[in-house]
């Protein structure tokens, strides 16, 4: 079994709550994420997020079942498994107060990949994997920085 460690950092201007407003709304994932525009949100578990809540991102071949375990005011977390390939892992998202209202915004992913699939996937596809973690992390930035903006403006998307 391998095992990768993908992590993404940026800063963020906005309050947590405004953080967890986009990045709970899992429904809501392919309106501000491009590479998910192609993928359908089946929320699985009614009521609030909480740890236990489980969803699924589907797209025409593969599925991933995702569920939330932790959801505390400075850090969301969940674990997956993906049908196609069959993987395993865990993703996590904390904020870390800095100073003047902003944050260091981490995301770090854990991938667990039996022998026979990480020995497939090469260098350039670990890049393509990084590369989707910190897309994730610039648009979840830009979504929660331009509603915030926009609140403070008073305008309305």
């Amino acid at each position: 079994m391998a095992k990768y460690e993908i992590t993404a950092v940026t800063t963020i201007q906005a309050e947590p709550d405004d953080v967890w407003a986009v990045l709970d709304n899992f429904s809501g994932w392919p309106d501000w994420m491009p590479e998910m525009q192609h993928l359908r949100v089946e929320l699985l578990t009614p009521g609030q997020l909480e740890p236990g809540y489980r969803f699924r991102l589907r797209s025409k071949l593969a599925y991933a079942d995702l569920e939330v375990t932790t959801c505390t005011r400075l850090e969301r977390a969940t674990r997956f498994r993906l049908n196609l390939p069959p993987l395993t892992g865990a993703n996590q998202c904390v904020l870390t107060p800095l100073e003047k209202g902003s944050y260091r915004l981490e995301r770090k992913d854990w991938i667990n990949m039996p022998g026979p699939i990480a020995r497939f996937l090469n260098a350039t596809q670990r890049q393509r994997l990084e590369q989707l973690a910190a897309n994730f992390l610039l648009s979840l930035k830009r979504t929660v920085e331009q509603r915030v903006t926009h609140a403070q403006s008073g305008t309305t998307e």
